[in-house]
């Protein structure tokens, strides 16, 4: 069971961010590489384990950038090294992709985030 908490991981490469693409019921916009944490689940295992399955890739280190708290949740941010090799979309966004619901990893420019429909909002703050 989730709770309301979520994790989102920075991962920045020669000033590119990775992001998952969205196409979901006519509305495109991207996130960062996370999701909620499980009921018993501490934040680091949560941002271990969402890193893997999203793309497929090791945590190597993480550093605490900060939250945002929302009305329902809170965000936590945080800055992530990953094992090297090429990210791979995996666990359940592979899964539940389809032409309705797409899921896509890219590299996008840093200077191109203010353009961004990125959730969550307060990821915009870290990413400067």
């Amino acid at each position: 069971m989730r709770t309301n908490k979520r994790v989102s991981a920075i991962i920045i490469k020669d000033s590119q961010v990775l992001l998952i693409h969205r196409f979901k019921e006519g509305k495109e916009y991207w996130v960062l590489p996370g999701g909620g944490v499980e009921e018993g689940e501490s934040i680091g295992k949560a941002l271990k384990r969402e890193i893997k399955e999203e793309t497929s890739l090791d945590l190597i280190s993480s550093k605490y950038l900060g939250f945002d708290k929302q009305k329902d949740s809170m965000d936590y941010f945080f800055s992530c090294t990953l094992s090297k090799g090429e990210p791979l979309l995996a666990g359940p966004e592979e899964e539940n992709s389809s032409e309705e619901n797409v899921y896509l990893l890219e590299w996008f420019p840093l200077s191109d985030i203010p353009s961004l429909e990125l959730y969550p909002q307060a990821a915009k703050n870290y990413l400067k």
